[in-house]
């Protein structure tokens, strides 16, 4: 066993660039999976993490009012461990010409903070007339220490200044660059004092059952109708989600995916590289053989080949998958405001990198080895020379025209016929990463066609909301502004159909911005009872069906819709825990949920974002009375695309490993080639060949695995790039899928 260990060793040093390349397509592949694994993991526990060391709220909700008196008897309720409040005002704040949407906190005591509590990360928590921002808001704005803000909830309201005292890190806040939205902080007697109450408005309680959450919620809601308090907007803590969580697993889930098929393409490269060896080595197996070794003696020595290779890189991407891993880690939870546990092992990384890395390597090894294991001693030990072993007839054939180009391209088509096994390794690698590239494209396209297309069907430009209710027929007024061209009001509701949530929106029964694509039935119409309109994965969700009677609930109301149309409509937004949407009319959703949110949406003359600007802040102007807050539609959008880019971001990171394994696989064969023809180059240059002849007869050979790798990459790449757009969808929302020329040309 030493003897055998010594080969082994030094096999590996006789050909040290072919076997660096093996190990790096291994160490790739169980990189890979390693860190998706270690990824998901630590961000279950950063979740966990943050809840606890930040002292996350299970309940939520905005209270009119909230005196001390009222905060002390929701503490003493049952399953109420502790509660806290503070002052929130959405407004905008400014330190240039452009306003940035702003969520205003105030808080009581940045020293004691029951729950939600602050990280400080520069200069010191704000006193009097000074304000603190969320690290990442410095993403939508250029504010820095020192900086004097402007702040304005609405056009028309008295503009108030603080100065930047610090920076801090907001626990469980969504990254200020794909919500599109800063986070500031101030003692809560000064957001009081911008919002005119005596009280906070905004409650967080923690419960000491959290199965018992969403009964205690309901019970607080009761509470405060009982003393005349209004309230709404209750959140509940799901334990095994967070904000973005969905996005995030969606992200994870696609990565894992990639990381296998990495996996799978070092598998081909070890069983390209043991292949090679078996061939050169065919003469020692006979010697073997001869001795009176059995098949398994001559496989042994080339498996524990295999072995040292699978080690190395299941150790080397253990490392590396576990670097990565942390880094991809620090960048999501970043993103989703989640606090990361400090660095760990776990046997999990630890037993995929040895299954990936040494089940790949054996396992890929093991049909090559055994195939020369049996053949007979005499072809083993025959001294065959230099021999024409490529494929006539049929290769000759189809390279028949390129010979007129000249004998060293058909020479170099003809080389590929050589070795079809190892050709035909090589091509899998060119085409899985050709295919991989392709699907990441196709992924990226779908998504924005589809965010085009749905921010399209509800076509505003623009949407402005009120800080009182506003009736319909206001629409007709705003009008008269020359830079609109359309108004209308819609409504909203959190809603629920039994147990599924949902959102209710009201609509004019003749909508002219948003576009009605019916899949059955008719829009919102009169009927009894109240008519309404599903959207088709809210229908296949309930499988509700033209016709049917639904009971909604919309707060403490109930009321029953018949369901008089489904349309196509699959619009969600980040963090959405709710499936789908139900149309009403506006009044019947009025009727139904009594508070809802309004606005107010906008089809304007041009949709240039500067000129929307523009006419927002003449409509602000104009209407300054209402206190006006204006959102433009291409901010939203970028808001959207965002999250995006940081999808095809990483799917791109994949992709390149993917690719650098198809590279490594390339080389190798190249390498292989090389040094099993050595005696035939000597030949072409003893009759007479340049050097340069036998560099173009080398890259005709890697052109035509590239090309014909390409061929095949296209013919997989579609239906995997079907299967990812199709798995995405099911994930976030439905995809049109979209793969256009460009993607195939790149």
């Amino acid at each position: 066993m030493q003897l055998l260990l010594i080969k082994n060793l030094r096999d590996v040093q006789r050909r040290p660039l072919r076997t660096l390349l093996t190990v790096v397509g291994v160490l790739l592949g169980v990189a890979g999976v390693v860190a998706i694994s270690y990824t998901g993991r630590n961000l279950a526990a950063a979740e966990r993490q943050t809840y606890a060391s930040t002292r996350q709220p299970d309940i939520t909700a905005y209270v009119n009012n909230l005196s001390p008196t009222l905060l002390e008897f929701i503490a003493h309720r049952d399953n109420v461990a502790e509660v806290d409040s503070r002052a929130t005002q959405y407004t905008r704040i400014t330190v240039g010409d452009e306003w940035v949407a702003t969520l205003l906190t105030g808080v009581p005591d940045f020293q004691q903070m029951p729950l939600a509590s602050l990280e400080l990360v520069s200069g010191h928590y704000p006193g009097r007339d000074e304000i603190a921002f969320d690290i990442t808001s410095t993403k939508l704005t250029p504010i820095k220490l020192g900086d004097l803000v402007a702040l304005q909830p609405r056009a028309g309201d008295p503009i108030t200044y603080a100065r930047v005292s610090g920076f801090v890190r907001a626990p469980a806040t969504l990254d200020a660059s794909i919500v599109n939205q800063a986070s500031a902080f101030m003692p809560d007697r000064e957001v009081r004092q911008i919002i005119g109450s005596a009280n906070d408005n905004f409650l967080l309680a923690r419960v000491a059952d959290p199965q018992r959450a969403s009964q205690t919620a309901n019970e607080i809601q009761s509470f405060l109708d009982k003393r005349g308090v209004s309230s709404g907007s209750y959140t509940v803590r799901d334990p095994s989600e967070f904000t973005g969580s969905r996005e995030l697993g969606t992200l994870l889930l696609l990565l894992r995916v990639f990381s296998y098929v990495g996996a799978v393409l070092s598998s081909f490269l070890v069983a390209n590289t043991i292949a090679a060896v078996m061939l050169e080595e065919t003469r020692q197996i006979g010697v073997i053989k001869a001795l009176g070794g059995s098949r398994w003696d001559a496989m042994r020595t080339y498996l524990l080949f295999a072995g040292i290779i699978g080690l190395s890189g299941a150790v080397l991407g253990w490392g590396i998958g576990l670097l990565f891993g942390r880094v991809l880690s620090r960048y999501l939870a970043g993103l989703s405001g989640l606090v990361l546990p400090a660095f760990s092992f776990s046997p999990r990384e630890v037993v995929l990198a040895g299954v990936v890395g040494l089940g790949v390597a054996l396992s890929s090894a093991a049909i090559p080895a055994w195939l020369a294991a049996r053949q007979r001693v005499a072809p083993l030990l025959a001294n065959r020379g230099v021999v024409a072993d490529f494929r006539r007839g049929f290769v000759q054939r189809i390279t028949q025209g390129i010979s007129r180009l000249g004998a060293l391209p058909a020479m170099g088509l003809r080389n590929l016929a050589r070795r079809p096994t190892r050709a035909g390794i090589t091509l899998a690698l060119v085409a899985a990463s050709v295919a991989a590239f392709l699907a990441t494209q196709a992924l990226s396209n779908s998504v924005n066609h589809t965010v085009d297309e749905l921010y399209d069907l509800y076509g505003a430009d623009g949407w402005v909301y009120f800080n009182q209710p506003m009736q319909a027929g206001f629409a007709r007024t705003l009008e008269t502004d020359p830079d609109v061209t359309k108004a209308e009001l819609w409504t909203t509701a959190q809603a629920s159909i039994g147990s599924l949530r949902t959102d209710a929106w009201g609509m004019p029964e003749d909508p002219r911005i948003y576009t009605v694509r019916l899949t059955a039935g008719t829009w919102l119409r009169p009927a009894n009872p109240v008519a309404a309109v599903l959207t088709s994965n809210l229908a296949a969700t309930l499988q509700a069906r033209v016709g049917d009677v639904l009971p909604l609930d919309i707060g403490k109301r109930t009321g029953l819709v018949q369901v008089v149309g489904i349309v196509d409509d699959q619009s969600t937004y980040l963090g959405a825990t709710s499936t789908g949407k139900i149309f009403l009319s506006n009044d019947d959703l009025q009727q139904i949920a009594g508070g809802v949110s309004q606005v107010m949406a906008l089809k304007l003359r041009s949709s240039d974002p500067a000129a929307v600007d523009a006419s927002l802040h003449e409509v602000e102007q104009r209407f300054s009375q209402y206190h006006p807050v204006t959102l433009a539609m291409y901010r939203d959008k970028a808001s959207s695309r965002q999250a995006i880019n940081i999808l095809t971001l990483m799917l791109d990171v994949m992709v390149v490993i993917v690719g650098i394994v198809g590279l490594a696989g390339i080389a190798n064969t190249l390498l292989i080639n090389l040094t099993e023809r050595r005696r035939e180059f000597g030949v072409l240059r003893a009759l007479g060949a340049s050097s340069r002849q036998v560099v173009r007869l080398v890259m005709t050979e890697a052109l035509g695995l590239a090309a014909l790798g390409c061929a095949l990459g296209l013919l997989i790449g579609y239906p995997l790039a079907r299967y990812l757009v199709v798995l995405t969808g099911a994930q976030l929302f439905q995809l049109d899928f979209q793969l256009g020329p460009l993607s195939i040309l790149g």
